[in-house]
């Protein structure tokens, strides 16, 4: 009591349960595990695979397969040169709906590739690829599994087809198997060759047909195993296999089948008494119904197996024993239940009992050998023993399953138990194992005798408590399972119990959890915390009681949809990890590390429905362009994020309306921000600074002439992928430009690269007042036909100063009379040229001479007689102005005002 056992699983496994366990004191003579113990599933399936040679077995393999499987092995041969043989040794699915594709090399799911496709039991022997590649791919529904398959490969030579084996009791005549080839086969003395008697090597390196088989005829040991033809694989075509069982004369013969699935109606076995073909039958058998037991009238039985050219099944095993005349034959054992009595002679009587959890749905307990039309046979059947849907327990203890245990319980259940102790004792389940489909087939537990009781806990999945005990001496189970999946269900076993007269009963351990205090005495309290990535669902203790009772019920630790995640390290779940996860889930996370950090994110478990679920990952709060997004069944390599100034990472899970999967186990841990890498100097620009540490900022700038599209300033975030605050800004010289200032650059578009055709591009320079503007082209070069015009003012109004094309500005001076210009580039839709790169300055223009102030007047505004400046007058008060009030000094060469002097 008080040790404790601590699991963990092997590399490509997931642990599935409570990695830890603790012995535990339930009463005074009793001691039980606080948890079930945990299981290892494998995590993935499929995977690339390399020469020479190997083994591949489908998921879980021996055990069933999972639903909705979709799993993709890749061979390669180590040797270019040679091919892969494949070869199963075990082979069954669900036929008609989960597959086995095999293909030759190319792309994984090309039709153009494939080999063969492969569903039920029928595989060919060997199968062998063209090309030094051979790809499988297993799909499954979402309902029946089966053995699944187990396969070996072998590279081998080019140019043949693969040794196919001899068959059991036969021979072969050959053993050559390349191109051509051709092999053939007989059978020993006694049995019958079918199939195919010769088989020849295509070009293609299959097989013309499988090895042939052998039918076995007669039996003569007192018990025997009788087998159709390739079981459990499936039986071939066209078959006409006769079987006798021969015993001693005076004895009978009876007959148990096991299994039983043929083609109904078209397939068939026939069984006959005494040996004879034109006898009455004992009964003729088709489909997939297994018959009853046969017993003989005489010492001889004929099995006649007939099978058309179409639809096969997996066969028959057929269990024989030989018995006297004046004795039945051996009854058997029930499934789930007990026989008392080994005699069978005329007049014997043996009993049976089911086991606990099940009751007799049909036959008697006990039967007896009689003497009836003449023949020795027992009185009634054996009874069945087979789980209930329900029931009213009043037994002190007792086990309660599923309808259909020990296989997977049935569909469309709804199943109700009532278990009743003595008075004044409590109910206590206790869960030996728990696995539904998660969401759908569900447990209801309820303290006291119905279903309008208080709720103890509904359980789906495997997220089912060691145990549970009521208050009171009722408990009400409700089992319902919808029309879909199911799975193995559930062992509860039950028991009164009587509560102690100063303390509270033992309150359990919550699933993912862990219980701190062991005191369960009147007024003492008991908390729990829970595995990482686990929330608990009532953080307040649990206090016993003076009816000894605790004051709640047990919390729960669950796989939250999304939450705020703040710490140096931590786990996240998806919803009912390890379950499967919720169907329409949109779920959220945001992670916070230390300032400074980032966070780094380890998958241990990932697998989501491929493309239609999928969990996206971003460092900077928004979705829209995710630094992952992952979906499938892959492992995701380790992501980091967050960046400077941030620290934090989001996730988002998407799940739609259909499949799931178990779903992810992520932990994260913080980390240091890396530096980032250098990012260049964008062309035609300056940059100030050369330090690229997390936080550092670069400042950019243009040439004259080019403008900056883009940040000016780019500070280094950091992260796992070196990220900058913005992308690197360019330097682009465009069509047409405002500039203003004593000096500058005018560039025409794309250069130094050719502009573009079909350009309308203006210029227009500014300089300060009383300024000219000096114009010089450092590079002119324009194809004939696309000009630069040059206007000597604010508009292309103004006095033209020139039209210039190919390369006539260069070495060109050209002057303003005014403090603008206004410049106008054309190209046309022909050829183009580098373009030009003007320069301009400016200087200081000539005056106009000061006009004077007429007499009896006075200047309201004088702009300083530059070009195009004015001077405006008035007069005193009394006095009349003759002439215009505003005069202006014009520009051109020579500076004269445009208006005489008025007077007044």
């Amino acid at each position: 009591v008080g040790a404790n056992v601590h699991f963990t699983c092997d590399d490509n496994y997931v642990l599935q349960g409570t990695k830890s366990i603790t012995c535990q004191k339930v009463t005074d003579t009793l001691a039980a595990w606080s948890d079930h113990r945990p299981i290892c599933r494998a995590r993935t399936c499929g995977s690339n695979l390399r020469g020479p040679s190997g083994i591949i077995t489908s998921p879980n393999y021996p055990v069933q397969y999972e639903d909705n499987a979709h799993c993709v092995w890749v061979i390669t041969t180590l040797d270019p040169e040679k091919v892969i043989k494949l070869a199963f040794e075990e082979f069954e699915l669900e036929r008609g709906y989960d597959t086995l594709t095999v293909g030759d090399a190319g792309k994984v799911g090309d039709t153009r590739t494939v080999l063969y496709v492969l569903t039920g039991s029928s595989v060919p022997d060997l199968i062998v690829s063209m090309s030094n590649q051979m790809w499988l791919h297993l799909q499954s529904d979402d309902s029946i599994g089966s053995l699944g398959f187990k396969a070996v490969y072998q590279e081998i030579e080019k140019g043949g087809c693969g040794d196919p084996g001899v068959p059991s009791y036969g021979k072969r005549t050959g053993n050559s198997f390349l191109h051509g080839d051709s092999l053939t086969f007989e059978c020993q003395a006694a049995f019958e060759l079918v199939g195919e008697r010769m088989i020849t090597c295509q070009q293609n390196n299959q097989w013309s047909g499988n090895k042939p088989i052998s039918c076995f005829f007669n039996f003569t040991t007192p018990s025997g195993i009788i087998l159709s033809p390739n079981y459990p694989e499936e039986y071939g075509n066209n078959m006409n296999c006769v079987w006798l069982i021969i015993s001693e004369p005076g004895s009978r013969i009876h007959l148990i089948f096991n299994d039983f699935d043929v083609e109904p109606q078209f397939d068939y076995l026939t069984v006959k008494d005494d040996g004879f073909s034109d006898l009455p039958a004992l009964g003729t058998f088709s489909g997939n119904d297994v018959p009853s037991q046969i017993a003989s009238n005489g010492h001889i039985v004929r099995l006649e197996f007939q099978s058309d050219h179409s639809t096969t099944g997996r066969g028959f095993n057929i269990t024989y024993t030989t018995f006297g005349q004046n004795e039945c034959h051996d009854p058997g054992i029930p499934i789930n239940g007990r026989r008392f009595g080994d005699r069978f002679l005329l007049g014997s009587s043996v009993s049976f009992h089911c086991d606990d959890g099940f009751v007799k749905t049909q036959g008697s307990e006990t039967i007896t050998c009689v003497l009836q039309d003449g023949n020795v046979v027992w009185s009634s059947t054996v009874p069945r023993c087979e789980a209930p849907c329900g029931g009213h327990l009043t037994a002190s203890n007792g086990i309660i399953l599923p309808p259909g245990w020990p296989g997977y319980y049935k569909d469309s259940l709804n199943c109700e138990w009532v278990i009743e102790g003595k008075k004044g004792h409590s109910i206590k389940i206790t869960f030996d194992k728990f696995q539904t489909e998660v969401n759908y087939d569900t447990l209801e537990v309820r303290d006291g005798p119905s279903g309008s009781s208080p709720l103890i806990g509904e359980y789906h999945g495997t997220q089912a408590p060691q145990f549970l005990i009521s208050t009171s001496n009722f408990m009400y189970l409700l089992f319902t399972t919808d029309n879909s999946r199911s799975s193995v269900g559930f062992l509860i076993h039950y028991e009164s119990v009587t509560l102690e007269s100063d303390s509270c009963l033992d309150p359990g351990i919550p699933v993912n959890g862990h219980r701190l205090g062991n005191n369960f005495s009147i007024r003492s309290t008991v908390t729990f915390s829970c595995d990482p990535g686990y929330t608990l669902s009532d953080d307040e203790p649990l206090v016993c009681e003076r009816n000894h009772q605790w004051n709640h019920a047990l919390p729960s630790c669950d796989a939250l949809c999304g939450g705020y995640i703040y710490g140096r390290s931590g786990t996240l779940l998806s919803p009912g990890f390890p379950d499967f996860y919720p169907n329409s889930l949109n779920c959220t996370w945001t992670i916070e590390v230390s300032h400074g950090k980032g966070v780094q994110l380890i998958f241990h478990t990932f697998h989501l429905e491929s493309s239609h679920d999928y969990l996206l990952i971003t460092e900077d709060g928004s979705f829209t362009e995710p630094v992952a997004r992952l979906t499938g069944s892959v492992l995701p390599p380790t992501i980091k994020a967050g960046l400077f100034g941030n620290f934090t990472a989001q996730l988002r899970f998407i799940s739609d309306f259909s499949i799931s999967y178990e779903g992810f186990n992520i932990t994260f841990s913080e980390y240091d921000l890396e530096p980032c890498d250098d990012p260049g100097v964008p062309a035609f620009s300056r940059r100030i600074g050369f330090h690229f540490e997390v936080g550092d900022s670069l400042t950019f700038s243009c040439f004259p002439g080019y403008r900056l599209e883009g940040a000016i300033k780019l500070t280094c975030l950091g992260g796992g992928r070196r990220v900058w605050s913005a992308p690197l800004p360019r330097c682009v010289a465009e069509c047409g430009a405002s500039v203003s200032g004593n000096e500058g650059t005018l560039l025409s578009p794309n250069f130094p690269s050719n502009y573009d055709n079909n350009h309308e591009c203006i210029y227009k320079i500014e300089t300060e007042p009383g300024k000219g503007i000096h114009l010089r082209a450092r590079t002119f070069k324009l194809h004939d036909g696309d000009t630069v015009e040059v206007y000597d003012g604010k508009d292309s109004s103004s006095r033209l100063l020139g039209t210039f094309t190919k390369m006539e500005l260069l070495e060109l001076i050209l002057n303003s009379t005014s403090n603008h210009l206004w410049i106008e580039f054309n190209s046309n839709g022909s050829d183009t040229e580098q373009g030009f790169h003007i320069t301009y300055t400016s200087f200081d223009l000539v005056k106009c001479e000061d006009p004077g102030t007429p007499n009896y007047g006075y200047r309201i505004r004088d702009e300083g007689h530059y070009t195009e400046t004015v001077v405006l007058y008035s007069c005193n008060p009394g006095y009349t102005m003759h002439g215009s009030n505003i005069i202006t000094c014009l520009s051109g060469d020579r500076r004269v005002w445009d208006k005489p002097l008025p007077t007044c």
